[in-house]
């Protein structure tokens, strides 16, 4: 039986973004900020074994509810059931980014320790960016050991905001 993907669009205080998952889990949201939706769609079906994908907010209420309430403010409640792909060390990363509380940073160098590999700071930065579901995995919240910002796929002035939207007072930005 082949499987449903469902998705919505939805503003943001940052932005417009995409959120795709099932009745059960989220695989994906990412801000749009001028990308092919089209294109993202493919990629996703293809990740998802060819998955049918059909916009329909209803199955993702509970996700864009929560996604509401930290555009309002309460960041902790991101704690959606995850369905993504990737491969094992991503998903290592993945998950132990998503144990850095709001308010909160960690370096890739910290991340890459938690998981065993304390000489994988760069591989942290690279799984960072292979991140299907930011909010929900925070890799927003992981920062340069220098005292830099390090990257983020949608850009270094939405990752300030959405730190600052979370009251971390951190560095120089």
């Amino acid at each position: 039986m082949l499987r449903t993907i469902y998705y919505t669009r939805l503003a943001s205080p940052w932005g417009p973004l995409l959120l795709a998952g099932t009745e059960k889990s989220v695989c994906s949201c990412d801000f749009l900020n001028g990308k092919d939706i089209a294109n993202l769609l493919s990629q996703l079906q293809k990740l998802n074994h060819h998955a049918q994908i059909k916009e329909d907010p209803q199955p993702l209420a509970s996700a864009v509810d929560a996604l509401k309430r930290y555009f309002a403010g309460e960041p902790e409640n991101l704690n959606q059931p995850l369905a993504l792909q990737g491969s094992q060390f991503q998903m290592e990363v993945w998950s132990k980014l998503r144990e850095i509380p709001a308010g909160k940073v960690a370096t890739y160098g910290d991340i890459a320790g938690r998981i065993g590999r304390p000489r994988g700071a760069r591989a942290v930065g690279q799984a960072c960016g292979r991140n299907p579901a930011v909010l929900f995995v925070p890799c927003h919240r992981v920062v340069a050991a220098h005292g830099g910002l390090g990257g983020f796929g949608s850009g270094l002035d939405l990752k300030k905001s959405l730190l600052r939207h979370e009251g971390v007072a951190w560095g120089n930005f």
